[in-house]
């Protein structure tokens, strides 16, 4: 059971905090992404909950802050916490920049801490920093190389599983492929490249045609793509991780038969699909931004003293076919598909991985919020 010692540790965070204070003087960190219902309030005896984004240049991102901003002011409202903030960090996913702004959060003593970090280690010490003074901290989206921290995440394992596969069923376990990879370089990429390649190695009758990297990223993905469909015979389908949008244009642009892709699951790519009538084994899946809300659950159970595992697996999202008017009527253009993770989901989750059962499903949003 991993119990909180006293509600002392939500009024006074300990003295190892005045560290804090020589080491960011003078780093120039900035908070951006402040919210101004959290710094308003003044708490009243209720938890203060901070959140550390490392990058916010991309779709999913905003919609992950987005979903956290919409239930931490909820959770305000209800009185289940005091404030909130969101420091978003400027750069290119900078683990630098990150460090500054968390050290920068931790002088202003949340109660606990959620980090969608830049990097798998270098936020080591901050974290660690961050623990030793009482803040509990929960990083989300990613793994992280910080014995302290509980971590919540999807799978990546799922995520190339449910990308590859229903695709591959969809054109009936034959014909030609482009596998379009991820960041290449990064532990989650190697990981679903790994299990992409294991499935394509059950399906004999396909064949890789091209493998290019598309960085889950529709404007990428489309680039990379239309670079080598001059040189490859027809394909039935590309294989990636959410950016089918751009790799069905440049089926289009090059004049060819969109094949069975992997798409966004924002509303974009998904009114794409369904306005254009494809049928043909194409499915939409990323990871969830809704991780993010799942996460303020989990910081608030920790602080409550409840036993949550160091670790949790949360499941993806995956759009098939028979779901697509739902999601795609539920979302606005640039808004990615989250799960809605109240409290009692969470913790029906949370159960579900201690027992290994299966995992939740939380119901599709009825209607775009």
């Amino acid at each position: 059971m991993h119990m909180r010692p006293s509600r002392r540790s939500w009024r006074a965070v300990p003295a190892a905090l005045a560290t804090l204070a020589v080491l960011t003087a003078g780093c120039g960190s900035t908070d951006a992404g402040d919210s101004a219902a959290g710094t308003a309030a003044t708490g009243g005896g209720k938890p203060f909950i901070a959140l550390s984004n490392g990058f916010i240049g991309n779709g999913w991102r905003q919609t992950m802050i987005a979903k956290f901003e919409a239930a931490a002011e909820q959770a305000q409202k209800d009185g289940l916490i005091g404030k909130y903030k969101v420091v978003n960090a400027p750069g290119e996913n900078s683990a630098t920049e990150q460090v500054a702004q968390i050290k920068s959060l931790l002088l202003q003593k949340p109660d606990a801490l959620l980090i969608d970090p830049s990097s798998p280690t270098a936020l080591k010490p901050v974290i660690q920093q961050a623990c030793t003074a009482g803040v509990k901290v929960v990083v989300f989206d990613s793994a992280i190389d910080a014995p302290c921290a509980h971590v919540l995440q999807n799978s990546f394992a799922d995520w190339a599983t449910q990308a590859a596969k229903p695709l591959l069923d969809g054109i009936d376990g034959k014909g030609s492929v482009i596998v379009s990879r991820g960041v290449v370089g990064s532990q989650p990429e190697a990981e679903m490249y790994e299990t992409t390649k294991k499935i394509l190695a059950e399906h004999p009758g396909v064949k890789t045609v091209a493998t290019v990297t598309g960085m889950c990223d529709g404007a990428t993905a489309q680039k990379a793509v239309l670079g080598v469909l001059s040189s490859v015979p027809k394909v039935d389908g590309v294989i990636g991780c959410g950016d089918g949008y751009g790799v069905a244009q440049a089926f289009a642009t090059a004049g060819k038969p969109v094949p069975a892709v992997t798409f966004e699951t924002n509303g974009r790519a998904l009114n794409y699909w369904k306005d254009k009538k494809i049928d043909n084994g194409s499915v939409a899946v990323m990871s969830d931004p809704g991780q993010s809300v799942a996460a303020l659950w989990e910081a608030l159970d920790l602080l409550d003293g409840r036993d949550v595992p160091k670790q949790l697996t949360f499941p993806i999202v995956l759009v098939e076919q028979k779901d697509l008017d739902a999601w795609a009527g539920a979302l606005k253009p640039d808004e990615y598909a989250a799960w809605p993770w109240t409290r009692e989901l969470f913790r029906q989750q949370v159960e579900a991985v201690k027992s290994g059962g299966e995992s939740v499903r939380p119901p599709i949003p009825s209607a775009a919020g």
